[in-house]
């Protein structure tokens, strides 16, 4: 960790909730690691728009933002110099040299080896601040002499992190106390504004950002609860995708009243909010957001592998741990929970302390168990494929 980086999190701090800042903070990776993404996300979207999925791929121009881009958008032989160049020269919408703005949102999930150095970063930053209790939104952005005003709208409801990679991002931020701040970042900075900010920014000489919005508004709290209780509901309902019509005027002998199906909807919320099952999953979205700092979606696991009791491992991710009742507990890794039960569970967690490097008989043997168990190896197959721990000796697995 570099000296700049150590002090961002304490300098952060000093402004959590209260002002804009421009901090010095090198971003989680490099931009041509950050374009090498947005180049994948990209790839399903030149073809035309995808609709509900992510991420989310959007190319916005002074005339409005293109539902189907494609050959606009940038592909694997482009840099994103290339890419400003080509847009300069065959501009999108008007004939005329015009800026533009390509925003890939929620698309880290796609870059196993970015993801989790935008943990690694934001699990740091939380140390200093909290850590937020719903999960943040991650967007990249490529721009060139393009002004985005959504945030003018309403007071943002969400903290706003802005790492700058490259070019220059300018910032006008209207605070709650209607005061007006004008900041511009260059690489190599962080810019921060508190939830409650209206906010217009500039994106010039071919900008390119990392942007981590974390929510703040109790109304976001209420979304995340209210979309869990609707997929606990969807499990306890058989449905056919459609909505009754009911005969108008109801029959002599039937009053009207809520329609049966409605009606079974009230009594699964019911049913759903009243029992556990409700808190149990708050529980494991609450660990999964934990080890993952709040970043959603995560990466696929990767390829299970064959362990032998001579396999030397390294333990690479902390293990969030959640108690789940008696003798159970919520284990989460790199945002991916799974339940675990009995003591052995606790003595296994006890010998995945990250950075130590044993082989997969020496932690058999540490819980007092055979260096064939199938359970303890099981255990670890789970673990090598969320990403918590490598295979050392020429046996590590990328991706």
């Amino acid at each position: 960790m570099t000296a700049a980086a150590d002090r961002t999190g304490p300098a952060l701090a000093r402004v959590w909730g209260k002002e804009p800042a421009l901090l010095p903070a090198a971003a989680p990776a490099d931009p041509a690691h950050l374009h090498r993404t947005i180049v994948a996300a990209c790839e399903p979207f030149r073809a035309g728009t995808v609709f509900r999925a992510l991420p989310q791929v959007r190319l916005q121009t002074p005339f409005g933002w293109l539902g189907a881009p494609g050959r606009l958008l940038p592909d694997a032989a482009e840099s994103a110099a290339d890419h400003r160049a080509r847009l300069r020269r065959e501009p999108p919408g008007s004939g005329t040299d015009a800026g533009y703005l390509l925003s890939v949102r929620q698309g880290l999930h796609l870059d196993a080896a970015l993801w989790s150095a935008v943990r690694d970063a934001l699990a740091e930053l939380w140390r200093h601040v909290g850590r937020p209790c719903l999960p943040v939104e991650a967007e990249l952005t490529e721009g060139d002499d393009f002004t985005r005003v959504r945030g003018l709208a309403a007071p943002s409801g969400h903290a706003v992190l802005t790492w700058v990679t490259a070019g220059v991002l300018e910032a006008e931020l209207h605070g709650e106390d209607r005061e007006l701040r004008v900041l511009r970042a260059t690489a190599g900075e962080l810019l921060y504004w508190p939830e409650g900010t209206r906010w217009r920014e500039r994106h010039l000489d071919g900008c390119l950002t990392l942007r981590i919005s974390v929510p703040r508004a109790q109304h976001l709290a209420t979304g995340a609860v209210k979309d869990l209780l609707a997929e606990e509901v969807r499990g306890r309902l058989a449905y056919d995708g459609t909505v009754p019509h009911l005969p108008w005027p109801p029959p002599a002998d039937r009053p009207p009243g809520p329609a049966a199906p409605v009606s079974a909807v009230g009594e699964a919320i019911r049913a759903a909010a009243g029992g556990e099952e409700l808190a149990a999953a708050l529980r494991v979205r609450w660990a999964a957001w934990c080890s993952s700092a709040g970043l959603d979606p995560v990466p696929e696991p990767r390829a299970d592998v064959p362990l032998a009791p001579g396999q030397r491992l390294r333990v690479v991710s902390d293990i969030v741990r959640v108690p789940d009742g008696p003798g159970r507990w919520i284990w989460a890794v790199n945002g991916h929970a799974f339940p675990i039960g009995g003591a052995a569970g606790e003595r296994i967690a006890r010998q995945l302390e990250p950075g130590r490097e044993p082989t997969v008989g020496e932690l058999c043997r540490a819980v007092g168990a055979d260096q064939h168990n199938g359970a303890v190896t099981a255990l670890l197959r789970t673990l090598h494929r969320l990403r918590g721990i490598d295979l050392t000796d020429g046996g590590r697995t990328d991706g």
